[in-house]
């Protein structure tokens, strides 16, 4: 992938002037908001807006960048389709494996971050039937699945990653762009609301410890 200024949109150019300056702006503008609002969606158990941020960050390649831009950044069709199958394949097996790690080092406690995340996502209404809460799992499943990885990755490894990859070579790039994904799912898992407080979870304890520094 070669990184070139006519990979974005002439209108940001000009107005912006530099392409990091961009990547900068961008992560301020999608990843700050997100941050905050997981956060409070933490807390509240609403999670509708994140959503929103989500489904937005699908749309940012086609608004910053050019045709181009957006073949360079991998939106274009795969030379082999079975590589999707592969993906997927290694993609639930990695998440397999992640899974019996959790459960084996850190039981049903918050420090399994398995079970942080669901918690997160349970605070619906005890009203609900079981239908309705199946209608729930599947809308919060999707999202999860769907939009927010897929997304993330045409945000953070195409677009951001593109802005600063101009300015220096891909291994700088990727380092800021990491540290910008990094920081941000902190929200997610890190920074954790637990029994009506917020404790930092530097290091997880195995399950039986003490669960938090």
């Amino acid at each position: 992938m070669v990184s070139k200024i006519t990979d974005f949109k002439p209108f940001w150019i000009d107005l912006i002037k530099s392409t990091w300056v961009l990547g900068i702006i961008l992560i301020l503008l999608w990843g700050f908001p997100r941050f905050i609002m997981v956060l409070q969606a933490n807390q509240t158990g609403n999670y509708q807006w994140i959503s929103v941020i989500f489904m937005s960050m699908w749309l940012v390649p086609w608004i910053f960048l050019t045709k181009s831009g957006r073949l360079n950044i991998g939106i274009k069709s795969p030379r082999n389709s079975m590589w999707l199958v592969y993906g997927l394949v290694l993609g639930a097996l990695g998440c397999l494996i992640m899974y019996v790690t959790a459960v084996y080092l850190y039981g049903d406690s918050i420090s399994n971050w398995f079970v942080y995340v669901a918690n997160s996502y349970s605070n619906v209404p005890s009203e609900l039937t079981r239908q309705d809460r199946l209608i729930y799992f599947i809308v919060y499943a999707v999202i999860s699945m769907v939009f927010s990885p897929i997304g993330e990755e045409l945000f953070y490894r195409g677009v951001v990653h593109h802005c600063f990859s101009l300015k220096w070579d891909h291994r700088i790039a990727s380092i800021i762009d990491s540290a910008a994904f990094s920081i941000t799912h902190l929200a997610h898992f890190g920074i954790v609301f637990n029994h009506g407080h917020w404790e930092f979870l530097l290091i997880q304890q195995q399950s039986g410890w003490p669960c938090c520094l």
